[in-house]
């Protein structure tokens, strides 16, 4: 059962019941991660721990996501360029998109056969 037909459940029962209608689902999920967050500082004061420090966290995290991306920029640059190819073995421009055995895909050469979208 989904979080929507709960939700309509639970108003449903709540009108034959005569009681107020229950919250909706989401509504007070900030002020419970909030809530939640104090009491584990509280508990780190009373249990005498170090403090966390949230700003190198969020530093770190940042960078983390910065790398990712910068892989993912260097990973979807062309294998070679279009003048790139050996004597011999140059690639004939397809005639108009999708022309030629493998449309636009047949002008880049294929490293890993699972990331093909026919056969992978």
């Amino acid at each position: 059962m989904s979080v929507t037909q709960q939700y309509a459940l639970d108003l449903y029962r709540a009108a034959q019941r005569g009681e107020p209608a229950p919250p909706a689902p989401g509504r007070d999920d900030w002020r419970t991660l909030r809530a939640l967050r104090e009491y584990r500082d509280f508990q780190t004061v009373i249990e005498e721990r170090p403090a966390r420090r949230r700003g190198s966290a969020l530093r770190r995290a940042l960078r983390a996501v910065r790398a990712r991306a910068a892989r993912a920029v260097r990973a979807a640059r062309p294998v070679r360029a279009a003048g790139d190819w050996p004597t011999g073995a140059a690639r004939q421009p397809a005639a108009g998109p999708g022309a030629g055995p493998g449309g636009d895909a047949s002008v880049r050469p294929v490293r890993d056969p699972s990331s093909c979208p026919t056969t992978g």
